[in-house]
């Protein structure tokens, strides 16, 4: 079985991301949080915690040291990231990447969720450890989020291309400017690892989202992701989302 490793700081574990790791261990990966600070107290995680390992983040990179010198979150979170994949290897996931198959068994994964040419994205990584690329990432990234090509200029300097490992749809079927495909009809696609929920795409616009489709939906005005859980999707069984859920619970045919 293959590790995955997540990274979490915070105690807003809800239920987007507890069936991303729930999709995780039911496709047979080992499911492994590195948790920095207190751990949350959410139902979900209290659901969660027994299934998976969860080690000290804090021993691969602290965060906070970072922060406190003026560092921005989601920076922080990216340094972590690129620490972990230099140190150890592996595969890192987003607790947004949402799986549908094993991955497949190979040493790198590399693709890209970007609109923007030869970018290539971080939010699905594998490597093996101890490679330049991350620690050129961790001494070329700035204190201030921003830094989406860091990860692709440094990848490019080692190989002379952006070029992906696998055909990027196999994990990132929807590019992230099609966020709200999630809370859509739309079908779960058929021949992807894994899927993104775009969760900072989805929580900056879903609460200023208003249109006709979107009140149908429920996706008007004032939705939050935290809105997101079982009941809204029994009740919007047709969205993606909600297809989603009912194959973790019941094997929907993919």
């Amino acid at each position: 079985m293959a590790d995955v490793n997540f990274f979490w700081c915070g105690q807003n574990f809800y239920f987007l991301e507890y069936i991303v790791i729930m999709s995780h261990l039911k496709v047979g990966h080992n499911a492994i949080i590195w948790l920095h600070g207190e751990r949350p107290s959410t139902k979900y995680w209290q659901e969660l915690e027994n299934n998976v390992a969860i080690k000290n983040a804090d021993t691969i990179f602290n965060t906070s040291d970072f922060i406190s010198n003026g560092g921005n979150n989601r920076t922080a979170a990216d340094l972590w990231r690129f620490n972990l994949l230099y140190q150890r290897g592996g595969l890192y996931c987003d607790t947004d990447a949402f799986a549908l198959k094993t991955f497949p068994d190979d040493e790198w994964i590399v693709c890209s969720a970007e609109t923007i040419p030869d970018t290539l994205s971080i939010g699905v990584l594998k490597a093996p450890p101890n490679h330049p690329i991350f620690q050129e990432c961790i001494n070329m990234i700035k204190m201030n989020w921003g830094n989406i090509q860091i990860f692709s200029q440094a990848y490019k300097n080692f190989y002379g291309n952006t070029n992906p490992t696998h055909i990027s749809e196999l994990f990132y079927p929807y590019k992230w400017t099609d966020y709200k495909r999630i809370v859509s009809n739309y079908d779960i696609p058929l021949n992807s690892y894994s899927l993104h929920f775009y969760s900072n795409a989805l929580e900056h616009n879903l609460p200023n989202s208003n249109n006709f489709i979107g009140r149908l939906l429920g996706v008007g005005k004032g939705l939050q992701t935290s809105d997101l859980n079982e009941e809204w999707c029994e009740i919007h069984s047709k969205t993606l989302l909600g297809k989603l859920w009912k194959w973790l619970l019941n094997g929907y045919s993919i």
